[in-house]
């Protein structure tokens, strides 16, 4: 890494720019003077001061009480620290504001675009985290179960939620079985390839409860052979959307045949979800 590399990196950690360059500066000296600190870190001289005495508040550089007053910069490892201690800080109180800030009003209120991949695994395993009865999920691609969702399925149903999850290869089936037994799970007879445009394809479907939803497609990515995720999501119980999925995921259930490799409620044979009645 290079001296403006590393320069970079500390103002990403939250150092002002002159901080960085004094830090970076010093650590090439181990110790030193203003003046020799100015003229290493290309910083006035006049604010090389005050720069190393909020470095030496945060724990970064000590201050030797001479004339003149020479500086020493803490090892690469006591910073690390004291640098990652005080993100953390920073990160705990934004945090905390942020919470005395809040207002949910996009909770249960329409249809909300979801950006990426990581937001849609986000939102999928949040869902999955807050399902009190039922959980029917659909992917058309393997890789979209990823060890968080299996996980958060997994404890699901531990707690008595009745999982249904359509996969797209007997591959995929074994995977959900070794992490969730108990859940029900089939291979998909959807055609997945049949309609719809080549660069586009069906990504992943979850209805919790039968008043969540999250839809995705995939896509090319910017780097060939990477795909891209899309998707939307909704919480609206009386959202038309809701209700169009509600009618088709009990005709879904009536139909599939869902196989299990343990023991299930009587409800979920039958795709029953008593709770989820309105």
């Amino acid at each position: 890494m290079s001296e403006a590399d590393a320069i970079d990196a500390l103002e990403e950690l939250g150092l002002r720019t002159y901080e960085a360059r004094c830090f970076v500066a010093l650590t090439q000296l181990s110790e030193g003077t203003a003046k020799e600190i100015s003229q290493v870190a290309d910083v006035p001289q006049s604010r090389v001061y005050d720069v190393v005495e909020q470095l030496h508040r945060l724990g970064l550089v000590d201050v030797q009480a001479s004339d003149p007053r020479r500086y020493a910069v803490v090892s690469v490892d006591v910073a690390r620290e004291r640098l990652r201690q005080e993100y953390r800080d920073h990160l705990e109180t934004a945090t905390t504001n942020l919470r005395d800030l809040e207002r949910r009003t996009t909770e249960g209120d329409g249809v909300w675009k979801v950006a990426d991949q990581r937001d849609l695994s986000h939102r999928t395993t949040a869902a999955v985290e807050n399902a009190t009865s039922e959980i029917y999920l659909l992917v058309a691609d393997g890789d979209l179960l990823e060890p968080a969702l299996l996980e958060a399925l997994a404890a699901a149903r531990d707690r008595g939620v009745a999982v249904f999850v359509e996969v797209p290869s007997a591959s995929a089936r074994h995977a959900v079985r070794e992490a969730v037994e108990t859940a029900r799970v089939s291979v998909t007879d959807f055609a997945f390839d049949s309609k719809g445009p080549a660069e586009r394809s069906l990504g992943r479907l979850l209805f919790v409860d039968r008043e969540t939803v999250v839809i995705s497609a995939l896509t090319e990515g910017l780097v060939p052979r990477e795909t891209a995720e899309t998707g939307i999501w909704s919480s609206e119980r009386g959202h038309g959307l809701i209700v169009w999925f509600r009618y088709v995921l009990e005709e879904r259930l009536a139909t599939v045949a869902f196989e299990t490799g343990g023991p299930v409620d009587s409800g979920e044979q039958n795709g029953e979800c008593t709770a989820c009645e309105e």
